[in-house]
């Protein structure tokens, strides 16, 4: 039994020191950096684009809604920049891009298009 968790020990050792492991832990952004022209964490983002989809459910108006996802939308970019491998940007354009569309005004598409433009870029690079 003791050799059993050893071996899976040293394995474990070997495995999370391999370049493979290094390079897809520094894939990902730090919980604490912040990106964009107002200094989102990726928190931010997540709970903005949350909070954009729980306000258009909620009847606030979309322009509104719009002008607040534009800096999150910024902020992604940012963090783009830094972290071009990061799998949670995905995550956060799908998630914009679903808010994007349910905004049913001409900038509400426009914005929408370019999140979708942009998710089709990302997905050509991998």
């Amino acid at each position: 039994m003791h050799t059993r968790i050893g071996f899976l020990g040293v394995l474990f050792v070997l495995v999370a020191g391999t370049p493979v492991a290094a390079q897809q832990f520094s894939d990902l952004a730090p919980a604490d950096e912040y990106f964009g022209r107002l200094k989102m964490s990726i928190l931010g983002i997540s709970n903005t684009i949350k909070d954009a989809n729980l306000h258009l459910s909620q009847g606030v108006d979309s322009l509104a809604v719009i002008d607040n996802l534009v800096f999150t939308e910024d902020a992604i970019r940012d963090w783009e920049r830094h972290y071009p491998r990061d799998p949670w940007i995905v995550r956060s354009l799908n998630a914009l891009h679903s808010v994007y569309a349910r905004i049913p005004t001409e900038r509400g598409a426009a914005c929408a298009k370019r999140v979708a433009a942009w998710l089709d870029h990302i997905s050509a690079a991998k």
